[in-house]
Protein backbone atom coordinates (compact mmCIF):
# COMPACT_ATOMS: atom_id res chain seq x y z
CA UNK A 1 0.00 0.00 0.00
CA UNK A 2 0.81 3.38 -0.94
CA UNK A 3 -0.89 5.79 1.46
CA UNK A 4 -0.18 9.36 2.67
CA UNK A 5 -1.99 13.04 2.02
CA UNK A 6 -2.88 14.93 -1.17
CA UNK A 7 0.02 16.24 -2.67
CA UNK A 8 2.33 13.58 -1.11
CA UNK A 9 3.36 11.62 -4.11
CA UNK A 10 1.84 7.99 -3.39
CA UNK A 11 1.52 7.29 -6.69
CA UNK A 12 4.96 7.34 -7.78
CA UNK A 13 6.47 4.35 -7.83
CA UNK A 14 3.24 2.41 -8.23
CA UNK A 15 3.09 3.89 -11.50
CA UNK A 16 6.75 3.43 -12.30
CA UNK A 17 6.31 0.17 -11.39
CA UNK A 18 3.70 -0.57 -13.59
CA UNK A 19 5.48 1.04 -16.63
CA UNK A 20 7.65 -2.07 -16.07
CA UNK A 21 5.53 -4.86 -15.60
CA UNK A 22 5.21 -7.47 -18.43
CA UNK A 23 1.78 -7.48 -17.81
CA UNK A 24 -0.69 -5.19 -15.86
CA UNK A 25 -3.40 -2.83 -15.18
CA UNK A 26 -4.34 0.35 -13.39
CA UNK A 27 -7.76 0.56 -12.55
CA UNK A 28 -9.07 4.18 -11.38
CA UNK A 29 -12.37 5.94 -9.96
CA UNK A 30 -13.20 7.89 -13.10
CA UNK A 31 -13.02 7.57 -16.63
CA UNK A 32 -10.61 10.51 -17.31
CA UNK A 33 -8.10 9.07 -14.68
CA UNK A 34 -8.08 5.27 -16.77
CA UNK A 35 -8.03 7.79 -19.95
CA UNK A 36 -4.80 9.53 -18.31
CA UNK A 37 -3.04 6.93 -17.51
CA UNK A 38 -3.91 4.97 -20.78
CA UNK A 39 -2.05 7.63 -22.96
CA UNK A 40 0.72 8.52 -20.54
CA UNK A 41 1.96 4.88 -21.24
CA UNK A 42 1.26 4.56 -24.66
CA UNK A 43 3.51 7.84 -25.39
CA UNK A 44 5.90 6.69 -23.00
CA UNK A 45 5.60 9.35 -20.24
CA UNK A 46 5.63 7.01 -17.64
CA UNK A 47 8.96 6.34 -16.44
CA UNK A 48 9.78 2.54 -15.95
CA UNK A 49 10.88 1.94 -12.43
CA UNK A 50 14.71 0.78 -12.44
CA UNK A 51 15.43 3.73 -15.36
CA UNK A 52 18.42 5.95 -13.60
CA UNK A 53 17.92 9.54 -13.89
CA UNK A 54 21.24 10.22 -16.01
CA UNK A 55 19.40 7.54 -18.65
CA UNK A 56 16.50 10.42 -18.95
CA UNK A 57 17.23 12.63 -21.79
CA UNK A 58 17.13 16.12 -20.45
CA UNK A 59 14.86 17.78 -23.03
CA UNK A 60 12.02 15.89 -21.87
CA UNK A 61 10.70 18.58 -18.86
CA UNK A 62 8.82 16.60 -15.99
CA UNK A 63 5.21 16.83 -16.30
CA UNK A 64 3.12 17.36 -12.40
CA UNK A 65 -0.11 16.69 -13.58
CA UNK A 66 -1.15 13.82 -12.48
CA UNK A 67 0.03 12.71 -8.25
CA UNK A 68 3.19 11.24 -9.54
CA UNK A 69 5.93 13.48 -8.26
CA UNK A 70 9.16 12.66 -7.32
CA UNK A 71 9.95 12.60 -2.91
CA UNK A 72 13.52 13.19 -1.71
CA UNK A 73 14.92 10.19 -1.86
CA UNK A 74 14.55 9.60 -5.41
CA UNK A 75 14.41 12.06 -7.87
CA UNK A 76 13.70 10.77 -10.65
CA UNK A 77 10.55 11.92 -12.49
CA UNK A 78 7.70 9.24 -12.87
CA UNK A 79 6.26 11.23 -15.71
CA UNK A 80 7.53 13.25 -18.35
CA UNK A 81 4.97 15.87 -20.47
CA UNK A 82 7.05 14.87 -23.60
CA UNK A 83 6.98 10.88 -24.15
CA UNK A 84 9.76 9.18 -24.71
CA UNK A 85 9.73 6.05 -27.52
CA UNK A 86 11.81 3.94 -25.17
CA UNK A 87 9.49 4.46 -22.54
CA UNK A 88 6.15 3.49 -24.90
CA UNK A 89 4.21 0.69 -23.93
CA UNK A 90 0.58 -0.16 -25.90
CA UNK A 91 -1.72 0.21 -23.57
CA UNK A 92 -5.77 -0.68 -23.97
CA UNK A 93 -8.40 0.59 -21.99
CA UNK A 94 -11.72 -0.50 -20.99
CA UNK A 95 -14.28 1.75 -19.60
CA UNK A 96 -18.10 1.18 -18.70
CA UNK A 97 -18.65 3.99 -21.97
CA UNK A 98 -16.03 2.91 -24.30
CA UNK A 99 -13.57 0.21 -25.35
CA UNK A 100 -9.98 2.01 -26.68
CA UNK A 101 -7.57 -0.97 -28.58
CA UNK A 102 -4.29 -0.07 -29.57
CA UNK A 103 -2.94 -3.67 -29.75
CA UNK A 104 -5.44 -6.57 -29.27
CA UNK A 105 -2.14 -7.71 -28.06
CA UNK A 106 -1.28 -5.24 -25.62
CA UNK A 107 0.11 -6.15 -22.25
CA UNK A 108 -0.83 -3.50 -20.43
CA UNK A 109 -4.55 -2.19 -19.60
CA UNK A 110 -6.03 0.92 -18.13
CA UNK A 111 -9.69 0.77 -16.97
CA UNK A 112 -11.86 1.87 -14.25
CA UNK A 113 -12.33 -0.52 -11.16
CA UNK A 114 -15.82 -1.19 -12.02
CA UNK A 115 -14.64 -2.94 -15.59
CA UNK A 116 -11.46 -4.80 -13.57
CA UNK A 117 -11.09 -8.52 -15.00
CA UNK A 118 -11.38 -10.86 -11.98
CA UNK A 119 -9.96 -13.96 -14.65
CA UNK A 120 -7.52 -12.27 -16.19
CA UNK A 121 -3.89 -12.97 -15.02
CA UNK A 122 -1.75 -10.01 -14.12
CA UNK A 123 2.30 -9.28 -13.09
CA UNK A 124 0.81 -6.50 -11.37
CA UNK A 125 -2.06 -4.11 -10.91
CA UNK A 126 -2.57 -0.66 -9.31
CA UNK A 127 -5.61 0.09 -7.52
CA UNK A 128 -6.15 3.69 -7.41
CA UNK A 129 -7.65 5.88 -4.71
CA UNK A 130 -8.29 2.47 -2.51
CA UNK A 131 -9.94 4.68 0.10
CA UNK A 132 -13.25 4.58 -2.27
CA UNK A 133 -13.05 1.01 -0.77
CA UNK A 134 -15.92 2.34 2.19
CA UNK A 135 -18.29 4.44 -0.88
CA UNK A 136 -21.84 3.73 -0.58
CA UNK A 137 -22.15 3.87 -3.60
CA UNK A 138 -19.46 2.48 -5.26
CA UNK A 139 -17.12 0.85 -2.77
CA UNK A 140 -17.96 -2.61 -3.56
CA UNK A 141 -16.27 -2.53 -6.67
CA UNK A 142 -12.87 -2.01 -4.81
CA UNK A 143 -13.90 -4.48 -2.15
CA UNK A 144 -13.83 -7.26 -5.05
CA UNK A 145 -11.07 -5.78 -6.35
CA UNK A 146 -8.92 -6.09 -3.23
CA UNK A 147 -10.32 -9.62 -2.79
CA UNK A 148 -10.16 -10.52 -6.37
CA UNK A 149 -7.86 -9.62 -8.71
CA UNK A 150 -5.68 -12.16 -9.91
CA UNK A 151 -2.39 -10.39 -9.89
CA UNK A 152 1.12 -11.43 -8.71
CA UNK A 153 2.06 -7.84 -7.12
CA UNK A 154 -0.79 -5.59 -6.14
CA UNK A 155 0.10 -1.70 -5.36
CA UNK A 156 -3.00 0.09 -3.45
CA UNK A 157 -2.87 4.22 -3.56
CA UNK A 158 -4.77 6.08 -1.37
CA UNK A 159 -5.35 7.50 2.13
CA UNK A 160 -4.27 6.27 5.43
CA UNK A 161 -7.43 5.59 6.38
CA UNK A 162 -8.06 2.45 4.22
CA UNK A 163 -5.05 0.95 6.33
CA UNK A 164 -7.00 -1.04 9.26
CA UNK A 165 -9.65 -2.16 6.49
CA UNK A 166 -7.17 -3.73 3.95
CA UNK A 167 -5.08 -5.68 7.07
CA UNK A 168 -8.30 -7.02 7.83
CA UNK A 169 -9.29 -8.08 4.40
CA UNK A 170 -6.14 -9.40 3.81
CA UNK A 171 -5.76 -11.53 6.68
CA UNK A 172 -8.46 -13.37 5.57
CA UNK A 173 -6.76 -14.06 1.80
CA UNK A 174 -3.29 -14.77 3.25
CA UNK A 175 -1.56 -12.29 1.87
CA UNK A 176 1.38 -10.35 2.31
CA UNK A 177 0.91 -6.54 3.05
CA UNK A 178 3.49 -3.73 2.95
CA UNK A 179 2.54 -0.55 3.84
CA UNK A 180 4.76 2.34 2.73
CA UNK A 181 3.78 5.92 4.14
CA UNK A 182 4.67 9.28 2.14
CA UNK A 183 4.40 12.58 4.18
CA UNK A 184 3.23 15.84 2.10
CA UNK A 185 5.71 17.33 -0.30
CA UNK A 186 5.16 21.17 0.93
CA UNK A 187 3.87 22.34 3.69
CA UNK A 188 -0.28 23.45 4.30
CA UNK A 189 -0.94 26.61 6.40
CA UNK A 190 -3.83 28.52 7.30
CA UNK A 191 -4.39 32.09 6.14
CA UNK A 192 -6.63 34.56 7.24
CA UNK A 193 -10.37 34.43 6.66
CA UNK A 194 -11.93 36.40 3.59
CA UNK A 195 -14.17 37.87 6.17
CA UNK A 196 -17.52 37.70 3.94
CA UNK A 197 -15.22 39.65 1.10
CA UNK A 198 -15.26 38.37 -2.51
CA UNK A 199 -12.65 41.41 -3.45
CA UNK A 200 -9.72 39.41 -1.38
CA UNK A 201 -9.95 36.67 -3.45
CA UNK A 202 -6.56 36.54 -5.52
CA UNK A 203 -5.43 34.78 -8.86
CA UNK A 204 -4.53 31.24 -8.20
CA UNK A 205 -7.50 30.92 -6.00
CA UNK A 206 -9.95 28.25 -5.59
CA UNK A 207 -13.40 28.57 -3.88
CA UNK A 208 -14.92 25.74 -3.06
CA UNK A 209 -18.82 25.25 -2.24
CA UNK A 210 -21.19 22.34 -2.00
CA UNK A 211 -24.51 23.45 -4.12
CA UNK A 212 -24.52 24.21 -7.96
CA UNK A 213 -26.42 27.81 -6.92
CA UNK A 214 -23.86 28.75 -4.78
CA UNK A 215 -21.22 27.58 -7.49
CA UNK A 216 -22.55 29.86 -9.70
CA UNK A 217 -23.45 32.68 -7.42
CA UNK A 218 -19.92 33.06 -6.13
CA UNK A 219 -18.48 33.02 -9.95
CA UNK A 220 -20.59 35.63 -10.36
CA UNK A 221 -19.60 37.59 -8.02
CA UNK A 222 -16.24 36.92 -8.03
CA UNK A 223 -15.71 38.13 -10.95
CA UNK A 224 -17.82 41.39 -10.39
CA UNK A 225 -15.71 41.98 -7.11
CA UNK A 226 -12.82 40.96 -8.94
CA UNK A 227 -12.45 41.12 -12.86
CA UNK A 228 -11.06 38.26 -12.71
CA UNK A 229 -12.31 34.92 -14.56
CA UNK A 230 -13.28 31.80 -13.01
CA UNK A 231 -13.35 28.05 -14.16
CA UNK A 232 -15.88 26.19 -12.83
CA UNK A 233 -16.10 22.19 -11.71
CA UNK A 234 -18.76 20.20 -10.13
CA UNK A 235 -19.91 17.12 -9.76
CA UNK A 236 -22.57 17.14 -12.32
CA UNK A 237 -20.14 18.21 -14.86
CA UNK A 238 -18.72 15.39 -17.30
CA UNK A 239 -14.95 14.50 -16.14
CA UNK A 240 -14.54 15.81 -20.15
CA UNK A 241 -15.36 19.35 -19.45
CA UNK A 242 -14.17 19.53 -15.62
CA UNK A 243 -10.62 18.74 -17.24
CA UNK A 244 -10.69 20.86 -19.80
CA UNK A 245 -12.19 23.49 -16.76
CA UNK A 246 -8.84 22.37 -14.56
CA UNK A 247 -6.61 23.01 -18.15
CA UNK A 248 -8.12 26.46 -18.51
CA UNK A 249 -7.30 27.33 -14.69
CA UNK A 250 -3.94 25.87 -15.21
CA UNK A 251 -2.89 27.78 -18.29
CA UNK A 252 -1.29 31.22 -17.13
CA UNK A 253 -2.72 32.79 -20.96
CA UNK A 254 -5.99 31.31 -20.66
CA UNK A 255 -7.36 34.63 -18.91
CA UNK A 256 -8.82 31.88 -16.04
CA UNK A 257 -7.24 33.19 -13.16
CA UNK A 258 -9.68 31.83 -10.56
CA UNK A 259 -11.90 28.23 -10.10
CA UNK A 260 -14.63 27.42 -8.25
CA UNK A 261 -15.78 24.21 -7.70
CA UNK A 262 -17.60 21.17 -5.11
CA UNK A 263 -14.98 18.83 -3.85
CA UNK A 264 -15.06 17.40 -7.25
CA UNK A 265 -11.65 19.10 -7.35
CA UNK A 266 -10.26 16.83 -4.96
CA UNK A 267 -10.66 13.88 -7.16
CA UNK A 268 -9.18 13.02 -10.58
CA UNK A 269 -7.85 17.01 -10.69
CA UNK A 270 -4.43 18.35 -9.97
CA UNK A 271 -4.80 21.98 -10.02
CA UNK A 272 -2.31 24.87 -9.94
CA UNK A 273 -3.85 26.13 -6.92
CA UNK A 274 -1.61 28.36 -4.49
CA UNK A 275 -4.94 28.76 -1.94
CA UNK A 276 -7.91 26.94 -0.80
CA UNK A 277 -11.11 29.09 0.16
CA UNK A 278 -14.23 27.10 1.79
CA UNK A 279 -17.26 29.09 0.61
CA UNK A 280 -19.13 26.68 3.73
CA UNK A 281 -17.90 24.14 6.04
CA UNK A 282 -20.93 21.38 5.65
CA UNK A 283 -22.48 19.50 3.27
CA UNK A 284 -26.03 18.22 1.90
CA UNK A 285 -25.65 14.84 1.85
CA UNK A 286 -28.97 13.75 0.13
CA UNK A 287 -30.55 13.87 3.62
CA UNK A 288 -29.68 16.39 6.02
CA UNK A 289 -26.53 18.99 6.26
CA UNK A 290 -23.91 17.45 8.06
CA UNK A 291 -20.05 18.74 8.56
CA UNK A 292 -17.80 17.90 6.44
CA UNK A 293 -15.51 15.16 7.93
CA UNK A 294 -11.96 15.32 8.68
CA UNK A 295 -10.69 13.01 5.44
CA UNK A 296 -13.19 15.89 3.25
CA UNK A 297 -11.65 19.10 4.82
CA UNK A 298 -7.91 17.21 4.42
CA UNK A 299 -8.98 16.35 0.69
CA UNK A 300 -10.11 19.51 -0.08
CA UNK A 301 -7.53 21.52 2.03
CA UNK A 302 -4.96 19.47 0.81
CA UNK A 303 -5.02 20.52 -3.27
CA UNK A 304 -3.27 24.05 -2.39
CA UNK A 305 0.37 24.30 -3.25
CA UNK A 306 0.42 21.01 -5.78
CA UNK A 307 4.20 20.61 -5.71
CA UNK A 308 6.55 21.17 -8.88
CA UNK A 309 3.72 23.58 -9.90
CA UNK A 310 3.74 26.63 -8.23
CA UNK A 311 6.66 29.05 -7.31
CA UNK A 312 5.22 29.25 -3.75
CA UNK A 313 6.86 26.78 -0.56
CA UNK A 314 3.38 26.14 0.77
CA UNK A 315 0.00 26.01 -0.08
CA UNK A 316 -2.95 27.83 1.97
CA UNK A 317 -5.83 27.24 3.65
CA UNK A 318 -8.57 29.64 4.55
CA UNK A 319 -12.27 30.47 4.57
CA UNK A 320 -15.10 32.93 3.80
CA UNK A 321 -16.66 33.48 6.79
CA UNK A 322 -14.61 33.83 9.35
CA UNK A 323 -16.25 31.89 11.96
CA UNK A 324 -15.54 28.80 9.71
CA UNK A 325 -11.90 28.89 10.18
CA UNK A 326 -11.78 26.85 13.41
CA UNK A 327 -13.17 24.32 12.07
CA UNK A 328 -10.80 23.71 8.71
CA UNK A 329 -7.96 24.75 11.22
CA UNK A 330 -8.88 21.57 13.86
CA UNK A 331 -9.55 18.97 11.24
CA UNK A 332 -6.67 19.93 9.48
CA UNK A 333 -4.69 19.02 12.84
CA UNK A 334 -6.42 15.78 13.68
CA UNK A 335 -5.79 12.43 12.82
CA UNK A 336 -7.18 10.30 10.16
CA UNK A 337 -9.94 8.33 11.32
CA UNK A 338 -10.60 4.93 10.07
CA UNK A 339 -12.57 3.69 7.20
CA UNK A 340 -15.77 1.54 9.08
CA UNK A 341 -16.22 -0.77 6.86
CA UNK A 342 -15.60 -2.19 3.02
CA UNK A 343 -18.77 -2.14 1.17
CA UNK A 344 -20.14 -5.12 -0.33
CA UNK A 345 -22.72 -5.08 -3.90
CA UNK A 346 -24.66 -7.33 -5.86
CA UNK A 347 -23.00 -8.48 -8.67
CA UNK A 348 -25.29 -9.67 -12.21
CA UNK A 349 -24.09 -13.38 -11.52
CA UNK A 350 -25.31 -13.04 -8.05
CA UNK A 351 -28.58 -11.74 -8.43
CA UNK A 352 -29.23 -13.90 -11.25
CA UNK A 353 -28.44 -16.81 -9.12
CA UNK A 354 -30.58 -15.94 -6.07
CA UNK A 355 -33.54 -15.39 -8.37
CA UNK A 356 -33.30 -18.23 -9.13
CA UNK A 357 -34.44 -19.77 -6.07
CA UNK A 358 -37.25 -17.58 -5.65
CA UNK A 359 -40.45 -17.17 -6.55
CA UNK A 360 -40.71 -15.91 -10.55
CA UNK A 361 -42.56 -12.51 -8.97
CA UNK A 362 -39.74 -11.97 -6.86
CA UNK A 363 -39.14 -7.87 -6.90
CA UNK A 364 -35.42 -6.56 -7.19
CA UNK A 365 -35.65 -5.21 -3.49
CA UNK A 366 -36.18 -9.05 -2.62
CA UNK A 367 -33.38 -10.11 -4.46
CA UNK A 368 -31.30 -7.75 -2.97
CA UNK A 369 -32.45 -7.88 0.49
CA UNK A 370 -31.19 -12.26 0.10
CA UNK A 371 -27.87 -10.58 0.01
CA UNK A 372 -28.07 -8.76 2.96
CA UNK A 373 -29.82 -11.56 5.26
CA UNK A 374 -28.39 -14.69 3.53
CA UNK A 375 -24.76 -13.45 3.51
CA UNK A 376 -22.43 -14.12 6.91
CA UNK A 377 -19.93 -11.71 6.85
CA UNK A 378 -17.56 -9.95 9.51
CA UNK A 379 -18.18 -6.61 11.11
CA UNK A 380 -15.61 -4.84 8.48
CA UNK A 381 -18.21 -5.75 5.86
CA UNK A 382 -21.05 -3.85 5.58
CA UNK A 383 -23.87 -4.02 2.32
CA UNK A 384 -24.68 -1.08 0.34
CA UNK A 385 -28.23 0.48 -0.10
CA UNK A 386 -27.18 3.38 -1.76
CA UNK A 387 -30.44 4.28 -4.01
CA UNK A 388 -31.58 0.53 -4.27
CA UNK A 389 -35.35 1.69 -3.24
CA UNK A 390 -35.52 4.38 -6.02
CA UNK A 391 -33.83 1.75 -8.39
CA UNK A 392 -35.42 -1.16 -7.72
CA UNK A 393 -39.39 0.19 -6.95
CA UNK A 394 -38.72 1.98 -10.79
CA UNK A 395 -37.32 -1.00 -12.91
CA UNK A 396 -39.81 -3.14 -11.37
CA UNK A 397 -42.63 -1.12 -12.63
CA UNK A 398 -41.56 -3.03 -15.64
CA UNK A 399 -41.34 -6.43 -14.79
CA UNK A 400 -44.19 -7.63 -17.20
CA UNK A 401 -42.27 -6.02 -20.08
CA UNK A 402 -38.53 -6.56 -19.05
CA UNK A 403 -36.41 -10.24 -18.62
CA UNK A 404 -34.77 -10.34 -15.06
CA UNK A 405 -31.76 -10.24 -17.29
CA UNK A 406 -32.60 -6.79 -18.25
CA UNK A 407 -34.23 -5.74 -14.69
CA UNK A 408 -31.09 -7.07 -12.94
CA UNK A 409 -28.51 -4.84 -15.87
CA UNK A 410 -30.87 -1.42 -15.72
CA UNK A 411 -31.02 -1.92 -11.51
CA UNK A 412 -26.85 -2.34 -11.93
CA UNK A 413 -26.58 0.62 -14.56
CA UNK A 414 -24.42 3.93 -13.70
CA UNK A 415 -27.92 5.65 -13.64
CA UNK A 416 -28.58 8.95 -11.32
CA UNK A 417 -31.54 7.65 -9.71
CA UNK A 418 -31.71 11.26 -7.48
CA UNK A 419 -32.60 13.20 -10.73
CA UNK A 420 -35.64 13.42 -11.69
CA UNK A 421 -35.31 14.53 -15.27
CA UNK A 422 -33.21 11.33 -15.60
CA UNK A 423 -35.72 9.33 -13.70
CA UNK A 424 -38.60 10.01 -16.37
CA UNK A 425 -36.03 9.42 -19.57
CA UNK A 426 -35.38 6.11 -17.95
CA UNK A 427 -38.97 5.29 -18.03
CA UNK A 428 -39.25 5.92 -21.38
CA UNK A 429 -36.56 3.60 -22.34
CA UNK A 430 -37.78 0.86 -20.11
CA UNK A 431 -40.96 1.09 -21.39
CA UNK A 432 -39.89 1.34 -24.84
CA UNK A 433 -36.74 -0.56 -24.16
CA UNK A 434 -34.97 1.39 -27.28
CA UNK A 435 -36.60 4.63 -27.18
CA UNK A 436 -34.21 7.25 -29.01
CA UNK A 437 -32.51 9.57 -26.68
CA UNK A 438 -32.52 12.35 -28.99
CA UNK A 439 -36.14 13.69 -28.65
CA UNK A 440 -35.82 17.05 -26.34
CA UNK A 441 -32.20 16.79 -25.50
CA UNK A 442 -30.83 17.04 -29.84
CA UNK A 443 -33.33 20.07 -29.62
CA UNK A 444 -31.61 21.77 -26.96
CA UNK A 445 -27.74 21.26 -28.15
CA UNK A 446 -29.10 22.53 -31.86
CA UNK A 447 -29.48 25.74 -30.29
CA UNK A 448 -27.11 25.91 -28.76
CA UNK A 449 -24.71 25.16 -31.64
CA UNK A 450 -26.70 27.65 -33.49
CA UNK A 451 -26.36 30.04 -31.00
CA UNK A 452 -22.12 29.32 -30.67
CA UNK A 453 -22.50 30.05 -34.63
CA UNK A 454 -23.99 33.38 -34.23
CA UNK A 455 -23.17 35.15 -31.15
CA UNK A 456 -19.93 36.99 -30.99
CA UNK A 457 -20.02 36.28 -27.11
CA UNK A 458 -21.23 33.23 -25.25
CA UNK A 459 -25.11 33.75 -23.65
CA UNK A 460 -26.36 31.17 -21.87
CA UNK A 461 -28.59 29.82 -18.48
CA UNK A 462 -28.43 27.33 -15.85
CA UNK A 463 -31.45 25.81 -17.41
CA UNK A 464 -29.72 24.89 -20.53
CA UNK A 465 -26.61 24.05 -18.88
CA UNK A 466 -28.66 21.42 -16.72
CA UNK A 467 -29.86 20.14 -19.70
CA UNK A 468 -26.57 19.68 -21.72
CA UNK A 469 -25.28 17.85 -18.35
CA UNK A 470 -27.79 15.56 -18.41
CA UNK A 471 -27.85 14.65 -22.14
CA UNK A 472 -23.99 14.00 -21.72
CA UNK A 473 -25.18 11.76 -18.73
CA UNK A 474 -27.84 9.55 -21.03
CA UNK A 475 -25.29 9.36 -24.23
CA UNK A 476 -22.97 7.49 -21.28
CA UNK A 477 -25.53 5.45 -19.54
CA UNK A 478 -27.02 4.13 -23.69
CA UNK A 479 -23.22 3.94 -24.21
CA UNK A 480 -23.04 1.45 -21.29
CA UNK A 481 -26.23 -0.54 -21.99
CA UNK A 482 -25.17 -0.80 -25.95
CA UNK A 483 -21.90 -2.50 -24.37
CA UNK A 484 -23.76 -5.39 -22.62
CA UNK A 485 -26.77 -5.49 -25.07
CA UNK A 486 -25.85 -4.37 -28.64
CA UNK A 487 -28.65 -6.16 -30.41
CA UNK A 488 -31.64 -3.58 -28.02
CA UNK A 489 -29.19 -0.64 -28.24
CA UNK A 490 -27.81 -0.61 -31.16
CA UNK A 491 -26.49 2.92 -32.09
CA UNK A 492 -23.56 3.14 -30.40
CA UNK A 493 -21.98 5.31 -33.32
CA UNK A 494 -24.45 8.10 -32.69
CA UNK A 495 -22.95 8.37 -29.12
CA UNK A 496 -19.61 8.59 -30.31
CA UNK A 497 -20.75 11.86 -32.81
CA UNK A 498 -22.98 13.56 -30.24
CA UNK A 499 -20.60 13.57 -26.91
CA UNK A 500 -18.03 15.81 -28.45
CA UNK A 501 -20.61 18.35 -29.78
CA UNK A 502 -22.55 18.24 -26.48
CA UNK A 503 -18.56 18.68 -24.11
CA UNK A 504 -18.04 21.48 -27.01
CA UNK A 505 -21.56 22.82 -26.20
CA UNK A 506 -20.94 22.67 -22.59
CA UNK A 507 -18.00 24.64 -22.84
CA UNK A 508 -19.34 27.49 -23.98
CA UNK A 509 -22.48 27.53 -21.67
CA UNK A 510 -20.13 27.51 -18.67
CA UNK A 511 -18.63 30.59 -20.13
CA UNK A 512 -21.54 32.85 -20.83
CA UNK A 513 -24.04 31.51 -17.80
CA UNK A 514 -22.88 33.93 -16.00
CA UNK A 515 -24.13 37.95 -16.36
CA UNK A 516 -20.79 39.87 -15.95
CA UNK A 517 -18.67 36.69 -18.50
CA UNK A 518 -19.05 38.97 -20.91
CA UNK A 519 -18.05 42.44 -19.47
CA UNK A 520 -14.67 40.86 -17.87
CA UNK A 521 -14.06 38.67 -21.02
CA UNK A 522 -9.97 39.14 -22.22
CA UNK A 523 -8.57 38.95 -26.04
CA UNK A 524 -8.35 35.09 -25.76
CA UNK A 525 -11.65 34.36 -27.95
CA UNK A 526 -13.67 31.09 -26.84
CA UNK A 527 -10.09 29.44 -25.64
CA UNK A 528 -10.00 25.53 -26.02
CA UNK A 529 -8.72 23.32 -23.42
CA UNK A 530 -6.28 20.78 -24.06
CA UNK A 531 -8.38 18.02 -23.65
CA UNK A 532 -10.55 19.17 -26.86
CA UNK A 533 -7.49 18.85 -29.18
CA UNK A 534 -7.51 16.02 -31.39
CA UNK A 535 -6.29 12.50 -29.70
CA UNK A 536 -2.15 11.58 -29.82
CA UNK A 537 -2.72 7.60 -29.54
CA UNK A 538 -4.06 5.78 -32.68
CA UNK A 539 -7.12 3.41 -31.23
CA UNK A 540 -9.95 1.50 -32.58
CA UNK A 541 -13.28 2.07 -30.72
CA UNK A 542 -15.77 -0.39 -30.16
CA UNK A 543 -17.72 0.63 -33.15
CA UNK A 544 -14.28 0.60 -35.40
CA UNK A 545 -14.08 -3.43 -34.19
CA UNK A 546 -17.74 -3.90 -34.86
CA UNK A 547 -17.28 -2.64 -38.46
CA UNK A 548 -14.34 -4.32 -39.31
CA UNK A 549 -15.85 -7.96 -38.04
CA UNK A 550 -18.42 -7.11 -40.48
CA UNK A 551 -16.57 -6.12 -43.24
CA UNK A 552 -14.10 -9.22 -42.44
CA UNK A 553 -17.04 -11.49 -42.69
CA UNK A 554 -18.61 -10.26 -45.42
CA UNK A 555 -15.63 -10.57 -47.35
CA UNK A 556 -15.06 -14.16 -45.84
CA UNK A 557 -18.78 -14.77 -47.22
CA UNK A 558 -17.80 -13.16 -50.43
CA UNK A 559 -14.92 -15.37 -50.86
CA UNK A 560 -16.13 -18.55 -49.82
CA UNK A 561 -19.16 -17.39 -52.55
CA UNK A 562 -16.34 -17.48 -55.43
CA UNK A 563 -14.59 -20.03 -54.78
CA UNK A 564 -16.99 -22.76 -56.40
CA UNK A 565 -18.06 -26.63 -55.65
CA UNK A 566 -15.05 -28.27 -53.58
CA UNK A 567 -14.52 -31.45 -55.05
CA UNK A 568 -13.69 -34.83 -52.96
Amino acid sequence: MHVGPTNSGKTHHALRALAAAPTGVYAGPLRLLAHEIWERLNLGQIVPVGVKEDAIPASLPIDSALDVDVTAADTTPAVLSQGNPKFARACNMITGEEHKIVDSEAALESATVEMLSMTKKYDLAVIDEIQMIADVGRGYAWTSAVLGINAKEVHLCGEETAVPIVQALLAETHDELEVRRYKRLTPLQIDKSLDKDLSKVQKGDCVVAFSRSSIFWLKNSIEKATGMKCAVVYGKLPPEIRSGQADLFNDPNSGYDVIVGSDAIGMGLNLKIRRIVFEAVSKFDGEVLRPLSISQTKQIAGRAGRYGMLQEQCGLATTFLPDDLPFVEQALAKPFAPLPAAILGPSYNSCRDIARALPPSASLRTIYDAHVYVAKTKPHYRYSSSNIDKAAATVDEYSDQLSLEDRITFLLAPIPWREPDCVEVLHKLMKNYAEDLSVGFLETLLIVEKKMSTLLLPKSDTKTLSILELFHKLLGLYAWLAFRNPVAYYEPELVEEWKPRVERALHWALEGVTKHSNRTRKTVESPLPATAVARKVEFKTAGDLRKQRKAEALSNKKTWANSGPVHA
